[in-house]
C-alpha cells in the first residue's frame, strides 16, 4: 500500500464517521437534548473551541468521531447522569431518533457522494439499448428503450443489483425477465435461451481496449490454453495471430478458421517483441447475452439512481450475509475491516494505467458504498452500535419500562465479546484476502 492510499484511507473513514456522529448531534440539539461535546476524529486536541456550553474539538487521529451525552466527574473521571437534559432521561421516542440519525445521516451522504458521482461520470440505466443480432436478447421480443424489472423473480434496482444478479447464472442457464415496454408501458415476460457451439479460442482474458503497443493486456490464462501447455502469460501484449492484427474486427475469425492447427501468436513480454507458436483449444460456448444498457440521462434519472444505490448496497449485503451463512461462499469474502478497506483504496489508487478521472470516479462509488455500509453495520444488534440502543428502547416501549441493570450488563458483556470477536474475524478474512 502507497502512503497516499492509506493517508485518502485514513480521512476518508474519518470524515465518514464524522458524518455519522453529526448526525447524533444535530437532532439531539432539534430535540433539545444536553451535549457536553462534539469531537470531530480522535486522540489528542488540535483545536477547540466552547460554544453555548458545548466543546467543539478537532482531534489529531483521524479515526473516528464522537458525541458525549453526559458531564464526566472532575474528581472521579466518572460519567454523571442526574441532569434530566441528558439523553439518558429523555422520552423513548427521543432517544430512538437520535439513535436513528447517525445512520440515517450515512445513508443521505452516500446519496449525495452517488448523486455527485453520476452527475460527473454518468451511469447505465436499466434501458435496453440496442439489440445485437445473434444474441440471447434478439431472439425475444424486447425493444430499444424497454426497462428491466426482474431477473428469475427478484427485483432489479439498479445496474450494480443486475451485474450482481447475472454473475450469479450461468453461463448456460436461461434467465426469464421481467420487462416493461417504452412504447406501451405494459409489463412483460422475456426469456432468454443460451444457444450452444464449440469453436476454437486462445483460452486468454484481455481488457477490452488496447494497450499502448496495440495489442491485448493480458490478465487471465486458462490452465486448458494450447491443450493444457499456456505458452502465453499474464502481463503479456498479444499483438497479432498469424499476422492478423489484434485490432482487426476479423482476428476472431482467424482463430476460429485455425481449426486446431499451429498458429503464430506475436507478443510482447518483458519489452521483448516475440513470437510462440500455440493451439487453439476447442471450447463450447454459448452466444451473448445481449443485455447492453443504456446511459442514464437527465436530473431524474441521477436523482433515482443516487436514491437506490444506498438500498441496492444494504439488499446486496444482506445477501451475501445470506450466502456466507448458508455456506454458499466463504465467510472471509463477505466481512471486511479497515486493512480490507485499506487494501481495496490502494488497488484503486496504485492501479496502474488508469487516468485520475477514472480513479476519482471508483473512490467516489467506494466512498458512497462505505457510507451506506456504515450504516448498516451500525443497525445491527450489537451492544456499542446504534442497533443496540434502538432495540433496547423498542422493548422499553413494549415493556413500558426499563431493563434491570443486571440485563443490561449481560447484554453489554455479550456485546463487548461479540464485538471483539467481529473485528477479529474482520482482521483474519483481511489477511486470508490479501495472501491469496
Amino acid at each position: 500500500m502507497s502512503p497516499l492510499s492509506i493517508i485518502i484511507c485514513l480521512i476518508g473513514l474519518g470524515v465518514l464517521a464524522a458524518v455519522h456522529e453529526i448526525g447524533h448531534f444535530l437532532v439531539a440539539r432539534l430535540l433539545k437534548i444536553k451535549v457536553y461535546e462534539l469531537s470531530v476524529f480522535v486522540g489528542p486536541k488540535l483545536f477547540s473551541w466552547r460554544r453555548k456550553d458545548i466543546d467543539y474539538c478537532i482531534r489529531l487521529i483521524p479515526l473516528g468521531a464522537y458525541v458525549r451525552f453526559s458531564e464526566i466527574d472532575e474528581e472521579t473521571g466518572e460519567l454523571k447522569d442526574d441532569n434530566p437534559e441528558n439523553l439518558i432521561n429523555q422520552a423513548r421516542w427521543k432517544r430512538l431518533l437520535v439513535s436513528l440519525a447517525g445512520p440515517f445521516m450515512n445513508v443521505i451522504l452516500g446519496s449525495i457522494i452517488f448523486a455527485i458521482c453520476f452527475s460527473k461520470f454518468g451511469f447505465l440505466a436499466l434501458r435496453q439499448d440496442v439489440v445485437v443480432p445473434n444474441t440471447q436478447v434478439a431472439a425475444t421480443n424486447i425493444r430499444p428503450g424497454d426497462t428491466i424489472l426482474e431477473i428469475n423473480d427478484r427485483r432489479v434496482l439498479c445496474q450494480m443489483e443486475l451485474s450482481y444478479y447475472l454473475s450469479q447464472i450461468g453461463n448456460g442457464e436461461e434467465i426469464h425477465l421481467l420487462m416493461r415496454s417504452r412504447e406501451t408501458g405494459e409489463k412483460y415476460e422475456a426469456v432468454l435461451v443460451p444457444e450452444f457451439s464449440k469453436q476454437y479460442m486462445l483460452g486468454i482474458s484481455h481488457y477490452n481496449e488496447l494497450d499502448e503497443n496495440q495489442g491485448w493486456d493480458i490478465i487471465e490464462v486458462d490452465a486448458s490454453s494450447n491443450e493444457g501447455n499456456p505458452v502465453i502469460k499474464v502481463g503479456d501484449s498479444v499483438l497479432s495471430v498469424n499476422g492478423v492484427a489484434v485490432s482487426d474486427p476479423s482476428i476472431a475469425d482467424v482463430v476460429r478458421a485455425s481449426g486446431g492447427e499451429p498458429i503464430s501468436v506475436e507478443l510482447i513480454r518483458d519489452g521483448q517483441k516475440m513470437t510462440v507458436e500455440m493451439k487453439a483449444t476447442m471450447i463450447e460456448t454459448t452466444n451473448l447475452r445481449g443485455i447492453y444498457l443504456q446511459d442514464g440521462s437527465g436530473a431524474w434519472d441521477i436523482f433515482r439512481e443516487s436514491i437506490v444505490f444506498p438500498i441496492s448496497f444494504v439488499r446486496l449485503s444482506i445477501d451475501a450475509l445470506a450466502q456466507a451463512f448458508t455456506g454458499k461462499v466463504p465467510a472471509y469474502d463477505v466481512v471486511s475491516g479497515p486493512v480490507g478497506i485499506a487494501s481495496v483504496v490502494s488497488e484503486v489508487v496504485d492501479a496502474p494505467k488508469t487516468d485520475n478521472s477514472e480513479k476519482i470516479e471508483m473512490l467516489l462509488i467506494l466512498a458512497g458504498g462505505i457510507s451506506t455500509g456504515l450504516a448498516f453495520t451500525n443497525l445491527l444488534p450489537i451492544p456499542g452500535l446504534d442497533g443496540n440502543a434502538i432495540v433496547l428502547t423498542v422493548v422499553e416501549m413494549i415493556r413500558g419500562k426499563k431493563l434491570s441493570r443486571k440485563a443490561e450488563q449481560v447484554i453489554n458483556v455479550i456485546g463487548f465479546v461479540m464485538i471483539v470477536a467481529l473485528v477479529l474475524f474482520a482482521l483474519v478474512s483481511d489477511v486470508i484476502r490479501l495472501s491469496r
